[in-house]
Formats: structure tokens, sequence, C-alpha cells
């Protein structure tokens, strides 16, 4: 896996105003820094690419806002791409296609189970749905 560790930056969570009814829950991912990082190891120091994610959560009517600011370190599956990246961030502010999926499957995979006990105790609703059971009527 390219993905050797992840830092929670920054959470904030504000319930804005009570409300019932449906309300619609969206999440927005947003890679908005890339940077050339460093890790140690015990084997010794890895290159990479620290990642900067930012996780807007919208809720529609207005009931909370939040947002959740990540750090991941990123290292490709071949070492002489890392400065191809970050050169290609610099001039054309784009990615790959594998960096993307592979940050943002990993950071809604370790997100979500935190959101979901946040939005439980401020009593918001969940940002991913639950599975219901309905029993259907013949």
């Amino acid at each position: 896996m390219p993905i050797l560790g992840h830092n929670i930056v920054r959470i904030e969570v504000e319930k804005v105003q009570s409300g019932s009814g449906k309300v619609e829950v969206s999440i927005n991912p947003k890679i908005e820094e890339l940077r050339l990082g460093e890790l140690q190891l015990p084997t010794g120091r890895v290159k990479g690419i620290e990642v900067i994610v930012n996780y807007i959560i919208n809720y529609s009517p207005e009931i909370a806002k939040a947002s959740v600011r990540l750090l991941v370190f990123y290292v490709p599956r071949v070492k002489e791409d890392i400065d191809k990246i970050l050169d290609e961030w610099e001039e054309k502010k784009q990615l790959p296609g594998e960096l993307v999926a592979e940050v943002v499957n990993f950071t809604t995979s370790e997100l979500m189970p935190l959101m979901m006990m946040i939005s439980k105790e401020m009593r918001i609703p969940y940002p991913i749905p639950l599975p219901r059971v309905v029993v259907r009527q013949e």
C-alpha cells in the first residue's frame, strides 16, 4: 500500500440549528496541497509526498457544518515518480488518478468511523447513510 501514515490536523463540527425531515448530506474531499516529505522508519528514512486533504461535509438544509483536514504520507510505487508528481502539481495542479484514488479511499475509510461517532454525540445526521431494513407488505 502506498500510504504509510496519516494525521488528522483539524476537525471542526458545528451544529447550526435543530431540524427534522429529510436532510441531504454531501461529502467533498479536496486535495489542497502536495509537498515533499520524509518519514523516519526503523529501517531508515523514506522519501514520499505529503498530501493535505480537506473534507467538507455539507448538510441541506444547513443544520450543521463540518470540515476535517488530514495529512497523508504517500509513497508512489515507483520512487522516481515523486519528483514527476510534484512537478506536475506545481505546474498544472494535476494529479495522477492512482494517487487521488488511493488517498481519497484511504482517508474516507479512516475518517468515517470518527465522523459517525461525532455525529452521534452532536445529534446530527450521519455523513453516510446507514442500511435500513424495510418490511414489504405483499
